[in-house]
């Protein structure tokens, strides 16, 4: 377990992705939580899990364009539905005291320690949601079969689109880097809106 613990560490050092939290490093793990009680239960781990086990816990969304009444309308989505993520310095000490939720969700486990997110994963994630774990419209165009984004997250990151839906506004995303996450949170939505094609 050390071991694998100071073998990720030094990945993320090696890459620049280590965030701090009072001279600790905070790394991410993942919580699955079903029925659509994402908020109910980060509003329990906030109140009953200390901070010297959970630093924050969120679930990450994105921006999409509905049309409805006549008009085009921009809404917060959640970018992988049921899914918590749990920042921590102290891994053992979050899953010691998530034990009393076990009966509602599952966390990412590996017999006595957390399974953390990839270090690409995490950089990926944290370098296009930011601070807020927001994922921002984007905008570009299409010429001769190539996407260009021109504004927005997605801007340089246009080798990650897989599929774009002009109709929906949406684009569909393959998480770069290597194979932490769950297969369900390998892939994402974006909001994409394509203003010119030729």
């Amino acid at each position: 377990i050390i071991f694998y613990i100071l073998v990720h560490l030094l990945f993320l050092a090696d890459t620049g992705g280590i965030k701090l939290w009072k001279g600790a490093i905070l790394i991410w793990y993942v919580m699955y939580c079903p029925g659509h009680r994402e908020e109910d239960m980060m509003r329990s781990c906030r109140q009953h899990v200390s901070g010297k086990a959970l630093k924050d816990i969120f679930f990450l969304t994105y921006d999409r364009m509905r049309r409805y009444q006549g008009a085009w309308h921009l809404e917060q989505q959640p970018m992988f539905p049921h899914y918590l993520f749990l920042e921590s310095e102290n891994g053992e000490q979050l899953l010691e005291e998530l034990a009393e939720y076990e009966d509602f969700v599952t966390v990412f486990r590996e017999k006595d320690y957390l399974i953390p997110v990839h270090r690409e994963e995490e950089q990926f994630l944290r370098g296009i949601c930011g601070n807020s774990h927001h994922l921002s419209m984007s905008r570009g165009y299409i010429r001769n079969g190539q996407t260009c984004v021109t504004e927005g997250p997605l801007r340089g990151r246009e080798g990650l689109i897989r599929k774009i839906d002009r109709h929906k506004r949406l684009a569909r995303l393959s998480m770069p880097g290597g194979s932490g996450l769950k297969e369900e949170l390998r892939e994402m939505y974006a909001g994409l809106e394509i203003v010119a094609k030729s």
